[in-house]
């Protein structure tokens, strides 16, 4: 985890995910695969696969510098670890930051304060929000969790707020969330990336969808302070208004 501490009290906290939610990760893995392929060849690419679906179910979350190092170890080749250490190095993280995710940060600090709540390893994953500008655009406030909705009381504690609102593109999240913390919490569903075909945890309904994460500039502070149920769908909303903006 990774934190800054200019941390006060505000009237909205909002709580923003990374991985296709600010940052195209899915555009990002098929890069990572295609410099792979071209570095390793493709049946060590495929082996480097295996290896990280195997560790992403050992450590439930994707570790890529555990998954080099044993693709390194396994293959008997540890100069591969190099490699694949300077094909992560090079990867331009913010070609893959999604179109207006930098300008909804800086629209989001106008009406309370936008941290950043990740899941992930704490080397990649903070190497991937800082090279971004992720980090930058929310003055270095990042948390970073394996899991974070086992986290929120700590979460709480470092960014209070009167309410918070929580932006994910994965509707299992906000569920669990709302779960824990009922009205406390405003759940926004982004609709980016392959969860967004999923199918829905049985009763969920987020507080406020959108169908990218842009259109959350077109709203106010009252917008998310007075959402939930049975307020609407924020992206008939903005069209409806005429105020969806342009993206």
């Amino acid at each position: 985890m990774t934190t800054s501490t200019d941390v006060t009290d505000h009237a909205l906290g909002f709580l923003l995910d990374v991985d296709n939610t600010l940052l195209d990760n899915d555009a990002l893995k098929d890069y990572l695969a295609q410099q792979l392929q071209g570095a390793l060849g493709a049946p060590s690419a495929e082996r480097f696969w295996q290896l990280y679906e195997v560790v992403r179910k050992e450590r439930d979350v994707v570790d890529l510098p555990l998954t080099a190092q044993r693709y390194a170890e396994g293959s008997g080749d540890l100069a591969a670890l190099a490699t694949l250490t300077g094909i992560y190095d090079s990867i331009p993280f913010a070609r893959f930051v999604y179109p207006h995710a930098i300008e909804t940060l800086q629209h989001l600090e106008t009406l309370g304060l936008a941290t950043i709540l990740s899941d992930g390893d704490l080397v990649f994953q903070r190497q991937k929000i800082e090279r971004s500008g992720l980090a930058a655009a929310v003055n270095g406030r990042v948390l970073i969790y394996t899991h974070k909705q086992q986290h929120l009381t700590e979460v709480a504690a470092y960014q209070p707020a009167d309410r918070s609102v929580i932006v994910d593109d994965k509707a299992t999240i906000l569920h669990d969330v709302k779960s824990l913390l009922g009205d406390k919490v405003a759940t926004v569903h982004v609709l980016q990336g392959h969860y967004a075909s999923g199918p829905l945890p049985a009763g969920f309904q987020a507080d406020i969808t959108v169908d990218v994460i842009g259109d959350l500039r077109g709203l106010s502070a009252q917008d998310f302070l007075r959402s939930g149920p049975g307020d609407g769908n924020t992206s008939t909303m903005l069209a409806s208004s005429g105020t969806d903006p342009e993206r």
